[in-house]
């Protein structure tokens, strides 16, 4: 059995890499490194109680070691913006109208898209709306008026953003 040792713990990083590849948490890398150094450890010693003993601590150092770093490292990593927050504070025409029992539905930057209004209030097609936030696959809108002069920024804010 010892002189197979060192291909199963090999075995056992591999499989735990193969793990890691499939998911984006950063679960099973830690017990590879440690499944390395029991492997080594083979060259050493045939005692199996050794090398799980080393397969226990490097795991463990390399967790305590890494994991506090790839926390703070997710923890500064700001929300991906997509091409569509370009959309807020663009003005559009409504193609559908906005009810109270159904979204409407604007085309702006190119793509039609799900429109709401602040409010629930009634918005026919044909109007002139800006885009205040976006609410999962929505646009939320207000009707514009004549010599609306009210900044973007505001509107957002009383909408409460996206």
């Amino acid at each position: 059995m010892e002189k197979y040792m060192p291909f199963i713990w090999i075995g056992l990083a591999a499989f735990a890499l193969a793990a890691e590849a499939f998911t984006a948490q950063l679960i099973s890398i830690w017990f590879s490194l440690g499944a390395l150094g029991a492997a080594i450890s083979c060259i050493f010693t045939d005692n199996i109680i050794i090398q799980l003993s080393v397969f226990i601590v490097v795991t463990a150092s390399s967790l305590a070691l890494t994991r506090p770093l790839v926390m703070r490292s997710r923890r500064k990593s700001r929300p991906v913006k997509t091409n569509l927050d370009r959309a807020i504070g663009r003005e559009a025409i409504l193609t559908k109208d906005i009810t109270k029992e159904h979204d409407g539905e604007l085309k702006v930057l190119g793509d039609y898209w799900l429109a709401a209004s602040v409010g629930g209030r009634e918005i026919k097609s044909g109007t002139k709306v800006r885009v205040l936030a976006i609410n999962s696959t929505r646009l939320i809108v207000e009707e514009l008026n004549e010599g609306d002069t009210r900044r973007t920024e505001e509107l957002a804010a009383q909408s409460g953003g996206k």
